[in-house]
């Protein structure tokens, strides 16, 4: 009788930590909702009080001065300056 509760139970910690590896091993794919997403707040604020394709600029990373036009992002209330070129690239990737 002991012994088949001890197989139980190593069979019970097997299946936990199976499921433990298996979430902490999870990483979001692009494009899953992982991570931050939109526009950040510095690009918003830019454009305060303008309107869709008003000119704008921004600080972005290192003090860069980032200039583009005002837009609406996809899943955005609010307009945000979009660079010219596109977004900044991030480094490390």
């Amino acid at each position: 009788m002991q012994k088949n509760r001890t197989n139980a139970m190593i069979a019970l910690l097997a299946l936990l930590l199976a499921g433990t590896a298996t979430t902490v091993s999870a990483r979001p794919e692009p494009g899953d909702g992982g991570g931050r997403r939109g526009p950040p707040p510095e690009a918003i604020n830019a454009c305060e009080g303008k309107q869709v394709n008003d000119q704008c600029s921004f600080k972005g990373r290192g003090d860069e001065t980032l200039t583009g036009i005002c837009s609406a992002p996809p899943n955005v209330d609010e307009l945000a300056c979009a660079p010219e070129g596109g977004p900044p690239e991030r480094g490390g990737r």
